[in-house]
């Protein structure tokens, strides 16, 4: 009698019209793909409504052995087996538990609520900068709380630290596989979300901090074109001054290796031998001042990116779709406070601070541009960083690593497509940087403090209990996020929130209310365009030998030091 009644069942799914092939299994759904079947299971949304979960689905083979500093491979038909896609996948190799990773991490999370609609996708890139993150759905990228809106949501994992951007400057390895893997995944959401509820024609990328650094170029690249139609960008952006050289990096760590470091066929091999355990443990070693910082990045490879993402944006060649542009009142201001005891240090950094400058904002090594950032942010006579200024030192980080590249992208980008720009000033209950008042509350809003009202992670404690103060900011930010993703725009009139354009900038400031006005910090910003202007000539490229000598002599120099 049970089979009969499951075999009504499944007759009656396909019959009534559902757009794909769904059957249940003592409550499981089975969603049947071109690659095979796959079993999920369910969770419950914040409103308690059910969440169909499919989770460590494979989008690309497992990238260990000859296929490590590869481009990814598509993962291929499983037959006739049925998948169980009801737990999480290890996340990439990264500093951590190594009980949690593994290599063969490329897998990825769909959480969708239907089977039969054909609803706005969002698409979730991690952030960490490059070297942490996952899109696990309990340590960062929980789908409780967009899910209470009609929308599919994914999450995945990417290759990270040397092994996702490990580059020898040759054709065998030029490096990007954390990008390649990113263009994989959003190729799988294309070919498959149809089968999970979601319209492959409405796929909104959303990414947070080196996440939204990728989404900044999966709008410069022409690999990504035609995979999302709108974009979310939170607290980062590869129009920036960066000049981060992966190639420096490789010869690093192949001579900490003991592995060859020239010739790109034995550095590779060597490289293959060794385990990702130590490989991560190696690289691990160089944060040694943690400071909010970022080893690897985009190579101008010819083929994930033609050119520098900033002048492609600026020329308007690049994948022009809605932009929703975001960053936090404090962002990185509250890292420098960790070495708030050690004086010895604080005091070396501002007696020095020309020569830290070049390594801890990312910048070729210049006494000038460090003079005038030392002058503009800490005053020329300064001798010491403390209590007094330590905040002044971090606003360094925050406009440099992350604040003017973000104005620039929303500059540039506004001039092709409609840009809805937004700083986030809620301070709420919790931070993951902000020192704490009297009464245990933070005192700004730092980086990231944003993510924990669009999606639950362990970052931030549990999932918000049904009186917290701030499940009013979740609902603000997962309605607009959602909204943007079904028609491009955060809300339903563009009188409250209007787009910039390429006469107008403004800022929507999200606190307690909110309110338009010009943007922020434009007197800051305006000291990072003097000194980096467009086009940039830095920033993930691989060794340049045009480099002007006074400038190449300083790298080098740089670079032997380090190497020393």
């Amino acid at each position: 009698m049970a089979s009969l009644l499951q075999f009504l069942g499944v007759f009656l799914l396909i019959t009534i019209g559902f757009t794909t092939a769904v059957i249940f299994i003592d409550g499981d759904p089975v969603v049947e793909l071109s690659l095979g079947k796959i079993q999920g299971g369910s969770v419950k949304s914040f409103q308690g409504k059910t969440i169909y979960a499919f989770r460590g689905i494979r989008y690309a083979q497992s990238p260990v052995g000859q296929l490590r500093f590869t481009t990814p491979i598509p993962e291929t038909s499983w037959g006739d087996e049925v998948l169980k896609a009801t737990s999480d996948s290890l996340v990439c190799p990264q500093p951590g538990i190594t009980l949690f990773m593994s290599e063969d991490c490329l897998k990825l999370n769909v959480f969708t609520k239907t089977f039969e609609d054909k609803l706005p996708v969002i698409v979730y890139i991690h952030g960490g900068a490059n070297v942490l993150g996952s899109g696990h759905s309990i340590y960062e990228a929980g789908p409780q709380y967009l899910l209470d809106h009609d929308v599919v949501f994914v999450a995945f994992n990417y290759r990270l630290g040397a092994l996702g951007f490990l580059s020898t400057n040759s054709s065998e390895t030029r490096g990007n596989f954390g990008y390649l893997d990113q263009v994989m995944a959003l190729q799988w959401v294309r070919d498959h979300i149809s089968h999970f509820g979601g319209d492959p024609e409405m796929v909104t990328i959303l990414g947070m901090s080196a996440g939204s650094m990728a989404v900044s170029l999966h709008l410069a690249s022409p690999l990504s074109a035609g995979l999302f139609h709108r974009a979310i960008l939170m607290s980062g952006s590869a129009t920036n001054h960066f000049d981060i050289d992966n190639l420096f990096w490789t010869r690093k760590l192949a001579r900490e290796l003991g592995c060859p470091m020239y010739d790109a066929t034995d550095v590779v091999q060597c490289l293959r031998n060794e385990s990702w355990a130590r490989i991560v443990e190696v690289c691990k070693a160089w944060e040694t001042y943690q400071f909010v910082n970022m080893k690897w990045n985009y190579e101008i490879d010819g083929h994930f990116l033609p050119r520098h993402p900033t002048e492609l944006i600026e020329e308007g060649n690049f994948n022009k779709v809605p932009l929703l542009i975001s960053y936090t009142l404090n962002e990185l201001d509250y890292t420098p406070n960790v070495h708030l005891a050690n004086e010895h240090l604080l005091h070396d950094l501002g007696s020095n601070f020309v020569e830290y400058a070049p390594e801890l904002f990312l910048y070729n090594a210049n006494e000038i541009i460090g003079q005038r950032l030392k002058d503009f942010y800490l005053g020329s006579n300064t001798t010491d960083i403390n209590s007094e200024n330590i905040e002044q030192f971090g606003q360094i980080f925050s406009d440099g690593i992350i604040g003017h590249g973000v104005h620039r992208l929303v500059r540039l980008a506004s001039h092709f497509t409609p840009v809805y720009y937004m700083r986030t000033d809620y301070v709420g209950e919790r931070s993951v940087s902000a020192p704490l008042n009297e009464e245990s509350k933070p005192l700004g809003v730092g980086h990231a403090d944003d993510l924990q009202y669009v999606m639950p992670g362990l970052w931030y404690g549990t999932i918000m209990a049904e009186n917290h103060t701030d499940i009013f900011m979740m609902e603000r930010l997962t309605s607009w996020f959602t909204h943007f993703a079904k028609t491009g725009t955060p809300l339903n009139t563009t009188d409250i929130w209007p787009p910039c354009n390429a006469t107008h900038l403004k800022m929507l400031y999200n606190g307690v209310v909110t309110q338009v006005g010009s943007p922020a910090n434009s007197d800051r910003y305006a000291l990072w365009e003097e000194l980096f202007p467009t086009p940039a000539r830095g920033g993930g490229a691989a060794w340049k030998l045009s480099i002007a000598v006074s400038v190449a002599t300083g790298v080098a120099c740089r670079l032997i030091g380090k190497l020393m």
